[in-house]
């Protein structure tokens, strides 16, 4: 058994880093001393892992298999066939050799002594650590385990539960893959930052708040050791977490897959005097490649399933949380026992550094403000992101994480819309543990737990960003509206809940299918709308604007070609160039949309729901960012952002589209694979889970054996692959076909409808009256609508003048008697002026075409009533009563059809922002509910520990020999007045040199206490925290 070779790129030993007078020569140097357990007399490194070899091969000769390749595990044996060179009469079962096997496992995984230069100059003795190889030895575990549920059941273990026995109340993530050390070194600094205010909770009052360094481990997931950065390796040597001279190739007859170590190590605080509190630390590095997700299974599947933790926190390797982050996390957990998931808010690092990161910084902020907080008071957030977020282990334990990780787990190959669905999988997980059957868990959003985290600061890295974001968000959207019905069916939510959930589930089809499917047909005809507004007025104008909406067109259909052929960076300056047009298209819009609104005042704006949408859409964010506290950010990148819109449209989409059959990462160089690793992947796959033997279960492995045969032969491996990229294609295609073909006709059908223009009038008794001769005699309009105009004036007159002429007709009527026409209606006007000229009947029936009737006649012929006959006999004529009684002309209004496609936009835009804006405001105002009853409880909490600790002064006055903390003063007892484990010593020092009285209000008493063992008496060694475990103080 060999060792592997060393780093090139860190140059020299480990050794030699910490002490510059050691030779380079490895011979001179001595091995180092590995043992399983400190009960078992120490070896050398090589001579350890020969003795195993040796043991392993004597454990296959009894089995009857002495050289021969047997499976890793006991069900793997039972599948398969008898290996050959086997023989037929072995001494021990196989389930004895494979128990045996277990064990020999278990004895791969050494302590071995850290380098004394890595913990000599630090102060252990604040804290309390009853053994010192907590920090003088290092445990090293070469890990043989392909999958990594098979991790416990392979006999592995972990340090903090195997020697020292504890439980891990909160187990912390962080994903690396090639990253420098100044990027992992921020992530580790915060965790040590908050660890230290978790800590002083704890010694302020327990595990209500706060939690013990002994309760909190980290586990640092490296995705292949060849491509990690030789700082990271060097500085983790130096922190005594690493060694290159502990790495074995292979352990127990099987190529190690993963190599793990396990260290408390203690950071240095800026100034370099002090320390944080000490980290448990887990650093495992896989050998090859396997992406994130693979690295997430290790620490759910095979870390957590161990360790049993009550809460996980996610981080990237770059992401810094707030020194409160984790605290104010794990307080509303504690808060809240059915919150299943939570992320807090993200922010980006020196945010101004570029343009590209003043708008990511924006956007963040918009989502913080608007999209979270509704989703966070309905209870279930569309994504808990990877950089930052945290679970309740009971909430994902079981078939939440199954659902999880079936990208990888999965016996098939997923399909082209599964691909694409996981590479978002977290917006699986959401979907599960709010579904989660028999339980009532939900997810929240809190503002106040805080995390920086690096973005992305070219174009080209954006796109590829945004792709996998992008599809995985869309795909995944489709499966979770999809079985939205498991809210209601499975899950255990109040009525209340559900129907809250289900209005989100409305939201959320808006959002997804007007936001992202028809986002860039909605774009476009939005901005093609508000050109034709514009360039209305002259034919030269409307030109213009036709030119305008071509370019805008024709950039589109360069961003479909260029994306459908090319990788973003080889092609990134015609993205560049598209950008900019597509920013100063939004300039225009931007101004033309100030245009239409300043011709409106107040009443017509708000009597508008166009006009009131676009007031809402923009007043939301400024209304938004102020209760949040965020108009600064507003001020300093919101024009960056809003110019930016038409990219995230027209680039951003248009290249997730054109690219679906790419499901790679698309970041960080992961976007090669190898036939084989895909493979080999598969395999495994295919093999993961372990069962108790039965027929059935055999002969099923055996059919699985068969069926992945074909991928064990590199021919084969790469037709498999050629048909799965080519089926991949295909679905792209077809989806890239419907995406456009929907938006160009969602387009073409609203520029249609927009174009469409007609009168609508006030139906007044005269425009009936004009519209029956029309009818009856085919007449042309303007003199049909003449003839009714008189017929309305003259029921007018006939009514009005019934009481002065009650027993009689009118004489002469209607010649001699003058009316008042509209010069729209007069056939001998000019046609179109809006004038009313005062007329005898005569005389405009003397101008009318000879075709059309008399007004006797007409009265004869349409209602059967003789002009002769009394007035009774006028009154019986059924007609309207009259409206207009001056004989006024009727208004018309022009409507057009563009009018009415904003209104139904903005109306949805009205539903969406108002929603929005009423979920912010409700989550801020219960934002600073829970911080003033946080200061509230924490002053009460200072106080009692102020009143604890003159208590304790006052008793060391009186016992100045001795101090029992079990005294008890006026019938109380002082432990439980003064809190668990509190020194009266450091009370008495503390109140001596405050005068007594700096104990009151303010006071942070963990700020300066630590309990120590070495000063508190031995009956507070060992006590109960508020009902938590039994910790050694």
């Amino acid at each position: 058994m060999s060792t592997l070779q060393r780093d090139p790129s860190l140059g020299v030993p480990t050794r030699a880093l910490t002490d510059p007078s050691l030779s380079d020569d490895e011979d001179k140097l001595e091995d180092v001393l590995v043992t399983p357990d400190f009960d078992v007399q120490p070896s050398l490194l090589k001579e350890y892992y020969v003795h195993l070899d040796q043991r392993l091969g004597e454990l296959q000769g009894l089995l009857g298999a002495g050289g021969a390749v047997l499976p890793s595990t006991y069900e793997k044996y039972m599948h398969g066939s008898m290996p050959a060179g086997a023989s037929g009469n072995p001494l021990v079962t196989a389930k004895e050799y494979y128990e045996q096997l277990k064990q020999l496992r278990a004895d791969s995984q050494v302590y071995y002594p850290v380098a004394p230069e890595v913990y000599r100059d630090l102060l252990w003795e604040d804290v309390d650590v009853a053994d010192p190889s907590e920090y003088t030895f290092c445990r090293y575990t070469p890990i043989t385990t392909e999958d990594a549920r098979d991790f416990g059941s392979d006999g592995y273990s972990l340090r903090v539960q195997h020697r020292f026995s504890r439980h891990i109340k909160l187990l912390i993530c962080v994903t690396l893959y090639n990253e420098d050390q100044e990027t992992l070194g921020k992530t580790l600094l915060g965790i040590c930052e908050n660890l230290e205010v978790l800590y002083r909770q704890y010694g302020r009052d327990g595990n209500k708040h706060g939690l013990d360094w002994q309760e909190v481990a980290v586990a640092i997931i490296q995705d292949g050791i060849s491509v990690c950065d030789s700082s990271v390796l060097a500085a983790s040597t130096v922190q005594g977490f690493y060694s290159e001279n502990m790495q074995q190739a292979d352990a127990v007859g099987l190529p190690t897959s993963m190599h793990m170590f396990e260290y408390t190590a203690r950071y240095k605080k800026h100034a370099g005097l002090d320390c944080y509190p000490p980290l448990q630390i887990m650093f495992a590095s896989k050998t090859t490649n396997r992406g994130k997700l693979d690295s997430h299974c290790w620490f759910f599947d095979g870390f957590a399933y161990l360790l049993q933790p009550d809460f996980c926190v996610l981080f990237d390797a770059g992401t810094k949380p707030m020194p409160f982050a984790l605290r104010n996390t794990y307080a509303h957990f504690k808060r809240n026992p059915w919150c299943g998931g939570l992320t807090g808010e993200l922010r980006v690092e020196r945010p101004y550094r570029n343009f590209l990161t003043s708008v990511q910084y924006m956007e963040w902020k918009i989502s913080h403000v608007l999209n979270k907080p509704i989703e966070s008071i309905c209870g279930y957030l569309t994504v808990l992101p990877g950089a930052f977020s945290a679970f309740r282990w009971a909430a994902i334990e079981g078939e939440p994480l199954r659902r999880y990780f079936y990208g990888l787990y999965s016996q098939n190959d997923l399909s082209a819309f599964e691909a694409n669905m996981y590479l978002a999988e977290d917006r699986v997980l959401c979907l599960e543990i709010v579904a989660r059957k028999n339980s009532k868990y939900y997810l929240e959003y809190i503002k106040e737990a805080v995390a920086e985290a690096d973005p992305v600061t070219g174009l080209a890295g954006l796109i590829k960003q945004r792709r996998r974001w992008l599809n995985g968000t869309f795909f995944a959207m489709i499966y979770t509206l999809s079985n939205w019905n498991r809210i209601w069916t499975e899950s255990h939510h109040s009525f209340i809940r559900k129907c809250v959930l289900s209005l989100e589930f409305v939201y959320l089809i808006i959002m997804t299918f007007a936001g992202t499917w028809f986002g860039i047909g909605v774009f476009y005809t939005m901005l093609y709308q508000l050109f034709l507004a514009l360039f209305n007025d002259s034919t030269l104008l409307k030109n213009i604007g036709s030119i305008l909406s071509m370019i805008y067109l024709f950039l589109i259909i360069v961003q479909v070609i260029v994306n459908l052929k090319n990788k973003p960076e080889a092609v990134e300056k015609v993205h560049l160039f598209c950008a900019v047009f597509f920013m100063l298209y939004m300039v225009a819009f931007t101004g033309i949309t100030i245009w239409y609104m300043t011709g409106y005042g107040l009443s017509e704006i708000f009597g508008s729901v166009a006009r009131l949408g676009v007031i809402l859409s923009l007043g939301s964010i400024v209304i938004t960012c102020f209760l949040h506290g965020d108009v600064m950010a507003m001020a300093g990148a919101g024009l960056q952002y809003w110019f930016m819109q038409p990219v995230f449209w027209n680039i951003l989409q248009v290249n997730a589209f054109c690219n679906t059959d790419d499901i790679t990462w698309g970041t960080k160089n992961l976007d090669s694979k190898k036939e084989a690793t895909e493979a080999k992947t598969l395999m495994k796959s295919g093999l993961a889970y372990s069962a108790n033997q039965t027929k059935e279960s055999k002969s099923f492995w055996k059919a699985m054996m068969k069926v992945h045969e074909k991928l064990t032969d590199i021919h084969q491996i790469k037709a498999h692959n050629v048909i799965k990229e080519a089926k991949l294609k295909a679905f792209a295609t077809y989806l890239l076909i419907s995406w456009l073909t929907t938006n160009i006709i969602f387009a073409q059908v609203v520029n249609i409808v927009s174009a469409l223009e007609w009168q609508v009038c006030n139906q007044a008794p005269e425009s009936v009256y004009g519209t029956i001769i029309q009818n009856k005699i085919n007449s042309d309009l303007d003199a049909a609508q003449a003839v009714g105009r008189i017929v309305y004036t003259a029921q007018a007159i006939v009514e009005n003048a019934a009481e002065k002429y009650p027993f009689g007709g009118l004489p002469n009527f209607p010649e001699a008697y003058p009316i008042l026409l509209s010069g729209l209606s007069q056939t001998n006007a000019s046609t179109g002026e809006s004038v009313t000229v005062l007329a005898q009947s005569g005389e405009v029936f003397s101008s009318l075409p000879e075709a059309l009737p008399t007004f006797d006649q007409w009265l004869n012929y349409s209602a059967g009533v003789n002009i002769n006959k009394t007035i009774e006999g006028l009154a019986s004529l059924k007609l309207p009563p009259p409206v207009n009684e001056t004989g006024d002309s009727v208004a018309c209004v022009t409507e057009y059809g563009r009018s009415y496609y904003l209104t139904i936009q903005f109306t949805f835009l009205a539903f969406l922002v108002g929603m929005q804006v009423v979920g912010s405001f409700i989550f801020i105002m219960m934002y600073y509910w829970r911080r003033i009853t946080w200061r509230f409880r924490n002053r009460k909490g200072k106080q009692r520990i102020a009143r604890a600790a003159r208590d304790a002064l006052a008793l060391k006055k009186k016992n100045s020999d001795t101090f029992d903390l079990h005294v008890t003063s006026a019938g109380t007892s002082v432990t439980d007045r003064l809190g668990a484990g509190v020194d009266p010593a450091w009370l008495a020092q503390h109140s001596a040199r405050t005068g007594g009285s700096g104990m009151e209000g303010d006071t942070d008493l963990g700020s300066e206490y630590s309990p120590r063992s070495s000063d508190a008496s031995p009956g507070a060694r060992s006590i109960q925290r508020h009902g938590s475990r039994r910790i050694s103080l």
